[in-house]
């Protein structure tokens, strides 16, 4: 039996194809669920950014206080990476589209196309 042979009946034997195929599909699963969880972040983030920037700035003072104002310039730029790491997560929200509440107004008969073949008053 040559080697090429014997590869194959070891990869039949072990159903290596069957377990890529599987964990492929698992892998595609976890893309998946990691997609929604940072879709539903954005939209928590969205809905509740007063209070994220609140406990944020809550922090800010407490290091500023622990600190004696010692770490002020720091505290400056980590906010400012904070609020821009937020915003990025808040863009990851699914966007909505707005439906118009009322139905568009119907063509007027001026911006209708004229009928040829309807009889004219002159």
């Amino acid at each position: 039996m040559a080697n090429t042979d014997k590869l194959k009946k070891t990869i039949e034997d072990l159903d290596l194809q069957r377990t890529a195929d599987q964990l492929a599909q698992l892998a595609q699963q976890a893309e998946q669920t990691a997609r929604q969880a940072v879709a539903k972040a954005g939209e928590l983030t969205h809905a509740n950014r007063d209070k994220v920037d609140g406990v944020i700035e809550k922090v800010s003072e407490a290091i500023d206080l622990l600190t004696k104002g010692k770490a002020a310039p720091h505290l400056a730029k980590a906010k400012a990476q904070v609020a821009k790491g937020i915003d990025m997560l808040e863009e990851q929200r699914p966007q909505t589209r707005q439906r118009p509440t009322t139905p568009p107004p119907p063509p007027s008969a001026a911006s209708a196309p004229a009928d040829e073949d309807a009889p004219t008053t002159d």
